[in-house]
């Protein structure tokens, strides 16, 4: 079983045909993940549409430049979270950014909500998917002051100080479609041991000019497996098992 653990599918305008590409490819299950305020009900009506979709609830760390009332409505979004706790598998997609956001004055408002997110992951005993660009060792200090069952850190490709402090704690790194041209996602699939490799299409992100979708973690299986001298069916049934890991609520059905 192929299962995408993050993708942005509230963002396509042919959901029908993504999904039907991805099933044609084998992957069964997909968690879509949200980033904004608005996006937290636009995931969990695509998830009670479809069968094979399992949502993430999160605030990304763009949505503090994006929504100015952010802040004055965060608990009003934790308690549309709460509320939807058991249909949910996982707080995501939450984290740092200070890469793509250069200003600073808006740092402390991103760790505040940051911590928020964690604190609920924590209460709800969820595990997280993480958004860590540029802010690496600043989500790395802050994770081990929760109880979060399981961290996934998505699409990593900071220094190699904090990607190896992440595999001595245990947390998983998902791939994406990256693998076929980046040497920062090649270094993290050769770092990693397979036991906490995961396969995300980060859809609709562009890769190379292609539009990512879950059909595509078919071809990054395929690189990982080469990278790593694994038989491609051995690995994707150990990278089932992880994934049967950290979200055990995808597979409750």
């Amino acid at each position: 079983m192929l299962i995408d653990v993050h993708c942005h599918l509230n963002l396509y305008l042919n959901i029908e045909e993504v999904l039907q590409e991805a099933q044609r490819n084998g992957i069964e299950k997909i968690i879509a993940v949200s980033m904004s305020q608005i996006s937290l009900q636009r995931v969990m009506e695509i998830s009670e549409h479809y069968d094979m979709i399992y949502p993430a609830l999160g605030i990304h760390p763009e949505e503090i430049k994006m929504n100015e009332k952010l802040e004055q409505n965060l608990e009003n979004i934790l308690t549309y979270i709460r509320a939807k706790k058991d249909d949910i598998c996982a707080i995501g997609e939450i984290g740092l950014d200070h890469h793509f956001i250069k200003d600073n004055s808006l740092y402390p408002l991103q760790t505040k909500v940051f911590e928020a997110m964690l604190s609920l992951a924590h209460e709800l005993q969820l595990p997280v998917n993480l958004h860590t660009k540029g802010a690496e060792k600043e989500v790395f200090d802050l994770l081990p002051s929760f109880d979060i069952p399981h961290v996934n850190i998505h699409w990593y490709s900071g220094p190699a100080v904090y990607l190896d402090q992440g595999i001595e704690r245990g947390y998983f790194f998902s791939i994406t479609p990256a693998i076929q041209y980046s040497p920062a996602v090649k270094k993290v699939v050769e770092r990693v041991d397979k036991d906490l490799l995961l396969l995300e299409s980060d859809g609709p992100v562009k890769y190379s000019g292609r539009v990512g979708v879950p059909a595509m973690i078919k071809e990054v299986l395929d690189v990982v497996s080469q990278l790593k001298n694994i038989d491609k069916e051995e690995l994707q049934a150990q990278i089932e098992k992880n994934t049967r890991t950290i979200f055990p609520n995808v597979f409750f059905d």
